[in-house]
């Protein structure tokens, strides 16, 4: 047995241990596991659902790529649990933080089971539009990784959220998505 050397210690970020280790959050051999992990990206659609606050969801396959959009936002004030970022970001970055926050506790154990800070870095690339309460903004990833600051400007459009991502076949091997899943 070797001896423990602290200089061998790596702190990774949350986006760089989903991708290093999927198994700690979904069973890499699940049959349809990227049919399961494209459903990730209606957990927050469905919870405001069931509140009324959304009544159109739709999502489209096209290959590889997933296009989801729905009538409602994702919140943009800022996070009082993570200053700095609003709370959308803090959904499609921080492990749990939509599953954790959900409204209703069925939606988090049903639809939920790994949320968006997992899917996110488990994707090739991720774009997210929201428009929310007379705000928006527009966010890229890239294998979880936020390719630039979230500005959040005025928007004078209907609320909203559109999504479209592709898995990262280095991630999840079996990228393509089964309509029966």
């Amino acid at each position: 047995m070797s001896e423990f050397d602290p200089n061998r210690i790596e702190v990774l970020s949350a986006s760089e241990a989903v991708r290093r280790r999927p198994g700690m959050y979904m069973d890499p051999e699940l049959p349809g596991l990227a049919s399961v992990l494209a459903m990730q990206s209606l957990c927050h659609a469905v919870d405001e659902a069931m509140d009324g606050r959304c009544t159109s969801i739709r999502m489209q396959v096209d290959g590889e790529r997933v296009s989801v959009h729905y009538d409602c936002g994702m919140p943009l004030h800022v996070d009082h649990e993570y200053p700095g970022r609003t709370v959308a970001e803090t959904f499609l970055r921080i492990l749990g933080a939509c599953s954790s926050r959900k409204k209703h506790i069925e939606i988090g154990s049903q639809l939920c089971q790994i949320g968006l800070g997992v899917l996110n870095p488990m994707c090739a690339e991720m774009e997210v539009e929201i428009v929310d309460e007379g705000h928006w903004t527009r966010l890229r990833f890239e294998r979880g990784v936020q390719q630039w600051p979230c500005v959040v400007q005025p928007a004078d459009r209907p609320d909203g959220t559109w999504m479209e991502f592709s898995l990262d076949t280095s991630v999840v091997a079996d990228p393509v998505l089964r309509e029966e899943t």
